[in-house]
């Protein structure tokens, strides 16, 4: 006879499965698997097989089912005395069987071996053993069709099975890497019972990094970290902190057999060295969170091990003041430090620099210089030279260029390595697709922190305990500053300021609009968040700068190309080129097609500008073109949907409006979805800043007339 508890519980004789009867009977049987060797009582039976109101007839219930079974494991079975399988035992039943006839018990025996294997200082010996009794498992332990599966004795059993594939997979991954797919597989099937289970995801992370999956052990990090703040609301604990920090160690060691070294001591700010070999990068930031993704697609700037060189040689991280473009490229710098033996080097371009102008090329570059020990005559060479011998003194080396803050692609294209071994990441709040063109380089465009990792944050400069007190607090808090990694640090650093001060009081002071930009400034030019937005708006021509303004006007963040045209009054190239303008400063995002949006906190600063730069007499006419571009728009919306009905009386579109032209049903049945959250709100709008008396009237009506055939 052999048992199988392990998954749905079965038995066979000679290798032909046998009937073992109705539900209650298959319980009792897996209870008598899970006892043996030991015994059953009769009350632990009913207790499980009944609860806490067991029928009077319980126990001759067990009895009768003991009886059956006794029949069924020995059809020829004369006398119970003379039982061979299931016998009597003290206040209840035994099942006689040993390792070999019980999947159970052989995992049981298996699991302790690899323990002492591992006690005697064998780990390969160890891992086979493990994997070898993961194999037996199918399943959790199911007594099929009743409802004692949930009952405690059975789910322990389940624990016993996690508890394997941790063991398991710490030997694996120390001594016996070709395992290491095997165990992965078993990682998968434990963490689809338990999800939340921190140590398991951290030993699959562990597990996929040491296979070669480093993106898919980012993204498996970043779903737990997206699922404990969903679900839980805490955040990942030390132990996947601590996978998340090793995988990326391994992702830049590029040796996925061996275990990841431990992560680096905070370091402090290096200083310039000796003889050529600069040490010049800024101080890591001890709360850096998050950002996996674009620390991961920087890291692919190391060549694998074995290649002469990595496709390209530069990365442009990207984005808007204050989303932590700085601070992503000094982490990744010291993280992958050791790889450039010949130094490492920071340059501050000062592109948008509170009070300095931007380095021109011929500064940076003798910076540069400077730092390689290289001289030069600064005076009285051009640029040209300079390059020239910058590039003969970049050749042969394996030196980490960070470009910090740059202006342009003029201003940096001469400092980028074009000899393989060293590489350069830039920083710029402009966009930089041409040195995509001609440097092939990989452009990273940062965003806003998502609500996890603004979370994350929030943990590591306020500590989790606080987090966790008032975690709807500090998820308000996230929203409210956007994600903006520097709005976040400068509420966080508040907060530290008056410990006494709940979250929930913080949160209260973001939520006037308004008055957002104030609650976030400072007297530090570098950390003040509306110096730093503003200084992206100085850059801007004044074409651009009016648009940003005007966009403000706008009822929603999101808005497309004619609106806007309407909305400043311009012709539709001019408004293409100030819309190009902005999305270069990233002062608007094109998340889908056609469609633009605006970040809260420049928007507020947009609004604040307008207030102050724009007279009451340009901002009500932008209004009211505005205004007639959704009528007109949404007249010619209803033409196409509901022809029948006929369009409104409507007078000709003001000057320098812009309706939305349609090219058929679609179009414009399109135009109605994308719109239908707006279109309301304008109404709502025009109340407030009425142009005439049948304005509100006029586009009331013209929404009940686009919006019905849309539904209908």
């Amino acid at each position: 006879m052999r048992y199988s508890v392990l998954g749905t519980v079965r038995a066979t004789r000679g290798g032909t499965e046998i009937d073992l009867g109705p539900p209650k009977r298959l319980a009792l049987l897996a209870l008598l698997l899970l006892r043996a060797p030991g015994p059953l009582t009769l009350g632990e039976a009913v207790d499980i097989l009944w609860g806490e109101e067991p029928p009077p007839s319980a126990v001759n219930v067990v009895h009768r089912h003991i009886g059956a079974l006794r029949r069924t494991l020995e059809p020829d079975l004369r006398s119970r005395s003379d039982a061979e399988h299931l016998v009597r035992a003290a206040g209840g039943y035994r099942l006689l069987v040993d390792t070999a006839g019980s999947d159970l018990l052989r995992f049981r025996d298996l699991r302790a071996r690899a323990q002492l294997a591992l006690r005697d200082g064998t780990p390969a010996e160890a891992a086979r053993d493990f994997v070898e009794a993961l194999r037996l498992w199918r399943g959790p332990v199911v007594a099929a069709g009743t409802s004692v599966a949930r009952h405690p004795v059975f789910i322990s059993v389940g624990h016993e099975f996690v508890a394997t594939v941790k063991e398991a997979a710490d030997a694996v991954l120390t001594a016996a890497p070709a395992l290491t797919e095997e165990v992965l597989t078993v990682l998968r099937a434990a963490l689809e019972c338990h999800p939340f289970d921190e140590a398991l995801h951290a030993r699959a992370i562990a597990a996929l990094a040491a296979t070669g999956q480093q993106a898919e052990a980012l993204r498996q990090f970043e779903h737990i970290r997206g699922t404990l703040a969903e679900e839980l609301g805490v955040e990942p604990g030390p132990e996947l902190r601590a996978a998340q920090r090793h995988l990326l160690r391994r992702r830049v060691s590029r040796t996925p057999d061996t275990a990841p070294p431990p992560p680096p001591a905070e370091s402090p700010a290096e200083t310039p060295a000796e003889n050529g070999r600069p040490s010049q990068l800024p101080a890591d930031c001890a709360s850096f969170a998050g950002r996996l993704d674009p620390l991961s697609r920087c890291l692919e700037l190391l060549p694998i091990e074995g290649e002469c060189r990595p496709p390209t040689m530069t990365a442009a991280i990207c984005g808007m003041a204050g989303v932590g473009k700085t601070t992503l490229a000094v982490h990744w710098a010291h993280l992958v430090a050791d790889h450039f033996p010949d130094g490492r080097t920071h340059i501050d371009l000062q592109g948008h620099h509170a009070s300095r102008p931007p380095l021109d090329p011929a500064e940076a570059i003798s910076a540069a210089l400077g730092a390689l020990a290289v001289e030069h005559d600064r005076a009285r060479a051009s640029t040209a030279a300079l390059t020239a011998v910058y590039r003969s003194a970049l050749s042969g080396r394996r030196l980490l260029l960070v470009l910090d803050d740059a202006e342009s692609c003029e201003q940096v294209r001469p400092l980028l390595p074009t000899t393989p071994g060293s590489v350069a990441v830039v920083t710029s709040r402009r966009r930089l697709e041409g040195l995509a063109v001609t440097d092939n380089a990989r452009i990273i465009t940062l965003g806003p922190m998502t609500r996890a990792e603004g979370l994350e944050l929030l943990d590591r400069r306020l500590g989790t305990d606080r987090i966790r007190a008032e975690h709807t607090a500090a998820e308000e808090i996230v929203e409210l500053c956007g994600g903006l990694p520097l709005a976040l640090a400068v509420t966080g650093a508040r907060a530290l300021v008056q410990p006494r001060f709940p979250l929930a009081s913080l949160a209260a002071g973001l939520q006037d609009a308004d008055a957002r930009l104030d609650v976030l400034s400072s007297r530090d030019d570098r950390t003040d968040t509306r110096s730093s937005l503003h200084r992206s708006y100085e850059a801007l021509s004044s074409g651009a700068a009016r648009l940003f303004r005007l966009l403000s006007l706008h009822p929603s963040h999101g808005i497309t190309m004619p609106a806007a045209a309407s909305l400043a009054g311009t012709d539709p190239r001019r408004t293409r080129q100030d819309v190009a303008e902005l999305m270069d400063h990233h002062l608007l995002v094109e998340p889908t097609a056609g469609r633009y949006t605006c970040h809260a906190l420049p928007r507020v600063h947009a609004r604040e500008l307008s207030a102050v730069l724009d007279s009451p007499t340009v901002r009500s006419e932008a209004l009211a073109r505005m205004f007639d571009h959704y009528l007109h728009s949404a007249d010619a919306a209803t033409a196409h949907l509901a022809p029948h009905r006929g369009p409104l009386l409507l007078p000709p579109p003001r000057p320098g409006v812009r309706p939305q032209r349609f090219s058929g049903r679609a179009d414009a049945a399109e135009w109605i979805v994308a719109e239908r959250y707006l279109l309301p709100d304008l109404v709502r709008s025009a109340e407030k800043h009425p142009r005439d008396e049948t304005l509100h009237r006029r586009l009331t009506s013209a929404l009940e007339m686009c919006f019905e055939p849309a539904d209908s």
